[in-house]
């Protein structure tokens, strides 16, 4: 992705903490231009951007730490929609180390899962 596919600040849908910082950086700088490709409000034009919206729509594995990155916070956008009980209108854990630790490995469990079953 280019610099001018970055118009507009992108609005986060979810918690930014189970991201990392590269991951945090990419969705600032590229997420707006991400989500207008994933709604079809974009029209790729390059192959890398073919490429992305394929993974987006669940056609590839995510390969590249961009189609990685936003599989992840897809994938984060619809766990708390679904579990917005648990989520609250903040985040519901404790500021516990250990919890969130638990909390972390049981997401990327669950986001290995789903990607093993995208290879099937």
């Amino acid at each position: 992705m280019s610099n001018r596919d970055t118009k507009g600040a992108f609005r986060f849908k979810c918690s930014r903490e189970v991201f990392a910082e590269e991951e945090l950086e990419i969705l600032k700088r590229f997420g707006s231009a991400f989500e207008q490709l994933s709604k079809g409000e974009r029209v790729p034009t390059t192959d890398a951007q073919q490429r992305f919206l394929e993974v987006a729509q669940g056609q590839r594995q995510p390969k590249t730490i961009y189609e990685r990155t936003w599989a992840k916070y897809q994938w984060r956008v619809e766990w708390e929609s679904k579990n917005a009980t648990v989520m609250g209108t903040r985040r519901a854990i404790p500021n516990d180390r250990e919890d969130w630790k638990r909390m972390s490995g049981a997401l990327w469990g669950e986001t290995i899962r789903r990607a093993r079953d995208l290879d099937d």
